[in-house]
């Protein structure tokens, strides 16, 4: 289960609706989101896909919250099905005149944003429908060569991915799952090529890659 989310359909839990409550009174409400292990990630998520971000709108639920749904163009599926060429999701919280919803640790992919998502589930609605929230989003950029690589959402470059969760002391996450090898610099030879970051997921998840 993504270590952060309940799996249940919104409405929530009457805990979870004094949380919100004090997110509508206040600018933005801290959490606190396990880090989690690539191995962990990549067995757990439904689906995991590269895609580009292209629309993003905010709504609110029946009850009122708001919401933001955001729609991905699929380029490539990695892991799971998914029979269109598209994809909705919807992350809690969003901005609306006259009222606001924040999470600290929320961060929405942006308009144009191409990527790698981690996706816990395609059914359920949830709080952030990434997997380890921030850890299952990972950035793609050209270097200046114009080869695609791969960065984590904060964008470090991500070197080196290792399977097999390893210690299981627990932690917080400061949104780079476990098995991540990363560098803090700018995007340059060392960052993985998008096409062997995703040769690597298939082989693991034990898919064939076409």
């Amino acid at each position: 289960m993504n270590p952060k989310q309940p799996r249940r359909p919104w409405p929530y839990t009457a805990a979870m609706a004094m949380m919100l409550v004090m997110q509508l009174c206040v600018p933005a409400f801290a959490t606190a989101i396990r880090q989690v292990g690539m191995d962990e990630m990549l067995r757990r998520s439904q689906l995991v896909f590269e895609g580009v971000v292209t629309g993003r709108r905010v709504l609110t639920t029946a009850g009122g919250r708001p919401y933001t749904e955001v729609t991905f163009r699929i380029v490539d599926i990695i892991k799971g099905r998914w029979a269109k060429d598209s994809i909705r999701l919807s992350f809690l919280g969003g901005d609306l005149p006259g009222k606001s919803l924040r999470l600290r640790d929320m961060v929405y992919p942006e308009l144009g944003e191409h990527g790698v998502y981690f996706v816990e589930s395609t059914e359920k609605r949830l709080i952030n429908p990434l997997y380890g929230w921030s850890q299952g989003r990972f950035l793609v950029a050209r270097d200046g060569n114009g080869h695609e690589r791969v960065e984590t959402a904060d964008g470090q470059q991500v070197t080196a991915l290792h399977f097999g969760d390893g210690n299981d002391t627990e932690r917080l996450s400061r949104g780079v799952a476990k098995g991540v090898r990363v560098k803090r610099q700018a995007l340059g030879g060392e960052a993985m090529f998008l096409s062997d970051f995703k040769a690597q997921l298939r082989r693991q998840a034990g898919g064939r890659e076409p």
